[in-house]
């Protein structure tokens, strides 16, 4: 019978929610943790993630996903740590090519279309989660350390929050027909690195 997968990224993030179950098996292969909800970790990063969630589709069917974790919130998105919010979409923040003065192209400008990613409408949603604010959300693989990044990604593409693996678990999920939503709590404004306000960041060292 088809059911329910609740991923995550990194085994901290799992261990959170479930401190009972061994992460090195949640790792190998999604955990039961109740009658047709299971729970896995896919890895840190596009690639792992995207590699893992779909050898976990492969080896049984799911009607919908689950993506839960931390991500980082840009200066100007009125985000404060802590708040939870639902990204709905997703666009790789960092993917495109330099130009000769140094400045950057995102892959959308070079081949002239928007490139999105989105998730499962929120009107199937209990109340309760369909209630949860909304974020743009982008996908990058080195996590901002500066201001003038954060403000750059934020504004070029009009988003919110960032994380490593968004993108990548709407882009599975819609190959294996499987609805996906996306879940993730403030853990550090993606601004200038201060390592003394990291509020629990563990995704970076």
């Amino acid at each position: 019978m088809a059911g329910t997968l609740l991923v995550f990224a990194s085994k901290q993030e799992f261990n959170f929610f479930f401190k009972n179950i061994s992460a090195v098996v949640a790792s190998s292969t999604p955990a039961l943790i109740e009658p047709s909800v299971d729970a896995g970790i896919a890895g840190i990063g596009a690639v792992d993630f995207s590699a893992n969630l779909a050898r976990f589709f492969s080896q049984k069917k799911y009607e919908r996903a689950f993506l839960l974790g931390i991500c980082g919130a840009y200066p100007n998105s009125g985000l404060q740590l802590g708040d939870v919010v639902r990204v709905d979409t997703e666009v790789i923040a960092d993917m495109g090519a330099q130009s000769r003065d140094g400045h950057f192209i995102p892959w959308g400008s070079l081949v002239s279309k928007e490139i999105c990613y989105k998730g499962a409408s929120p009107r199937d949603l209990p109340l309760c989660l369909a209630a949860v604010p909304e974020a743009a959300g982008g996908t990058v693989n080195c996590c901002t350390g500066t201001q003038y990044l954060g403000n750059r990604r934020e504004s070029t593409f009009q988003i919110q929050v960032e994380s490593m693996e968004g993108a990548a678990f709407f882009a599975v999920c819609k190959a294996f027909g499987v609805s996906g939503y996306q879940f993730r709590a403030v853990s550090n404004m993606a601004t200038d690195r201060d390592e003394s306000n990291r509020a629990g960041t563990f995704l970076v060292p």
